[in-house]
């Protein structure tokens, strides 16, 4: 534990500066508790907010100065912040102090209050200093009364778990599906380690719950529980006085938007989610931004200082909201701080400044530079390290800058073979969304659009997608098959050779055909696989007339395979078409879930 300055706020607007060495207790308040008195008013911390949010959404005419200007007023503001914190006696003197021990000193913000906690204190600069604190010190954190803030304590394991909890219960209207996870996942092949990511099917509290549980009963607990969705404040207040010296939430309660479960939303209290949490003995929350503005503020505070309450040892906010690739960045060298033996609050600074080198963000007119460092916030109850992480990267491995200049500008969450994107997919989340929700609730589907649409690079990506993804609904295998004409594959028996042979070897070909069927069939009956069938509208609908497509007997082959996977199979089949394949609906019941895929972007070149 590094030398830290321990800030109490109390409710009342007077602040006690602890000076609290490493290897020892925390020593008496520097002085009588001094008044504090925030020194950004409600115009300022809007203009904040907009130029986080807002600036880069329309950075044209009188907005494209605006935003500069509020950046170079980053620094004014953050020495207003300083000043009122340490301005003068003996707080300035106990920060004097321990900078002049160690570089490395971290400032802990702790109050009962959570409208304390969730001003911005990551703006604070030091007038003598070129960075903000945020970017060169141990740690700036936050933390709440009787939080148990002693030396980090470590888990155990050789590998990091984290189970993402997509919640978009407004469905392909909503926030993009893959917003944070897509570049995150591909973030995370740069990092050294091992890392687990899994997401949640389906995103419910019950769901949650029930694969916490499987996980940590099966030895394979989850240190990192990531939710990603939204958030609202609601009048869930607690009654009673609170205790002596302890944490009890005055205001309404922050709530977390799960999906419920017949869809739409499901507005889970932070203490309900906090109680899931202690239960599986989860140690480290990530949020990302609920909602923005000043309500975001309160709501971010709100949930994460529940959490702690609850149980949880760490949770890393995004104060407002925030970028993908800014997102992606910051857990990149957030994760490759916790595999080199860092505290959660180590990783954190390293991934504020990972954003601070690296500013250039997304808009109209192409990157722009914006000082989004600032979003990332720390509470905690007790730091965290993962000593069983620690992995010496080697003299011809890529550093991790390296490793993420060839990854920030392509999508490289292939793994190559038939699966491998060509050019740079640019499929859209609300089909992605769609493909989701489809294969968890049907097993046949019909992507179907215009030629050039982007139909196959979208299912390959989606195959990708559910491979990397893991989770009990991930696929245990994927298969690939395009129907082209004229080859000896080209009917069901083709498509029954290729899975059989994958997955029992040569001796399948020696099973009679009728045999071969029952004995695929039957497996992807019991085991959950997912087939991609590309370029299916040569089989009857649009077939090339040179060639042909398949008989009756063929089709009707086809069409009563499908239909018996459609009513009683784990396994999803995923079809690509020009066309809608009505002939697939047998007397006229329609058991395969049809999407149109005309929104599908086509690759672009690499």
């Amino acid at each position: 534990m590094p030398d830290r300055l321990l800030i109490d706020l109390a409710a009342h607007g007077r602040a006690s500066v602890i000076p609290w060495r490493q290897g020892e207790l925390p020593a008496g308040a520097a002085g009588e508790p001094q008044p504090v008195t925030w020194p950004l008013d409600g115009d300022a911390l809007e203009e904040l907010r907009w130029y986080l949010e807002d600036y880069l959404r329309a950075p044209f005419g009188v907005y494209e100065s605006r935003g500069p200007q509020t950046a170079a007023r980053l620094g004014e503001w953050g020495e207003a912040v300083f000043g009122a914190v340490f301005g003068q006696g003996a707080p300035r003197d106990a920060y004097k102090e321990a900078r002049a021990r160690t570089a490395g000193v971290q400032l802990m913000f702790r109050s009962g209050a959570p409208e304390w906690l969730a001003l911005p204190w990551e703006l604070m600069r030091d007038p003598a200093r070129e960075l903000p604190l945020a970017l060169e010190v141990a740690g700036i954190d936050r933390s709440i009364p009787a939080a148990e803030l002693g030396a980090s304590f470590e888990v155990a394991g050789g590998r990091l778990r984290v189970l993402m909890v997509i919640s978009r219960p407004a469905g392909a209207g909503d926030v993009g599906f893959q917003m944070i996870a897509r570049p995150l996942l591909a973030r995370l092949e740069a990092v050294r380690g091992q890392v687990d990511l899994v997401v949640l099917r389906p995103p419910t509290l019950d769901a949650l719950a029930a694969v916490l549980k499987q996980a940590q009963e099966a030895g394979e607990p989850f240190q990192i529980v990531h939710f990603d969705g939204h958030g609202v404040l609601a009048d869930h207040r607690l009654a009673g006085a609170p205790a002596a010296g302890m944490y009890r939430a005055a205001g309404p309660e922050g709530v977390l938007v799960f999906q419920g479960p017949d869809g739409g939303a499901d507005r889970v209290p932070a203490s309900r989610v906090a109680q899931v949490l202690a239960a599986a003995q989860v140690p480290v929350v990530v949020l990302n931004a609920c909602q923005s503005g000043a309500v975001g503020k309160e709501l971010e505070a709100a949930v994460a200082t529940r959490l702690l309450q609850g149980g949880a040892a760490s949770v890393v906010a995004m104060a407002y909201s925030v970028y993908a690739v800014a997102a992606a960045e910051f857990m990149a060298a957030f994760y490759e701080r916790l595999f080199a033996g860092d505290t959660i609050s180590a990783a954190v600074t390293a991934g504020r400044q990972q954003l601070f080198r690296h500013d250039c963000r997304p808009s109209p007119k192409g990157e722009l530079p914006l000082a989004d460092w600032l979003v990332p916030v720390h509470y905690l109850r007790r730091d965290v390290r993962f000593p069983g992480l620690i992995a010496s990267r080697s003299a011809a491995e890529p550093s991790l800058e390296d490793a993420l200049d060839r990854l920030r500008d392509a999508d490289r969450a292939g793994d190559g073979g038939v699966l491998a994107p060509v050019g740079t997919f640019t499929g859209r989340d609300g089909l992605f969304y769609e493909l989701e929700t489809a294969a968890r609730l049907q097993h046949v589907i019909v992507l179907h659009g215009p030629a050039g649409t982007g139909k196959t690079e979208l299912a390959k990506a989606f195959g990708r997608w559910w491979q990397h993804t893991g989770g009990v609904e991930r696929p245990e295998w994927v298969f690939w098959h395009s129907f082209e004409p004229g080859l000896a594959s080209f009917g069901l028996p083709g498509v029954v050779s290729e899975v059989g042979l994958a997955v029992f070897g040569p001796d399948f070909a020696r099973l009679e055909e009728a045999d071969r069927t029952g004995v695929v069939e039957q497996f992807l009956r019991d085991r959950r696989a997912l087939l991609i069938w590309d370029n299916f509208e040569s089989v009857y609908s649009l077939p090339d007339a040179a060639v042909g497509s398949l008989d009756e007997a063929g089709r009707e082959y086809m069409r009563g395979f499908l239909h018996r996977l459609a009513v009683g199979a784990r396994s999803t089949v995923l079809i690509t078409s020009r066309t809608t394949e009505t002939w697939l609906d047998q007397s006229g019941q329609a058991m395969l879930r049809r999407i149109p895929g005309a929104a599908c972007s086509p690759p672009r070149g690499s």
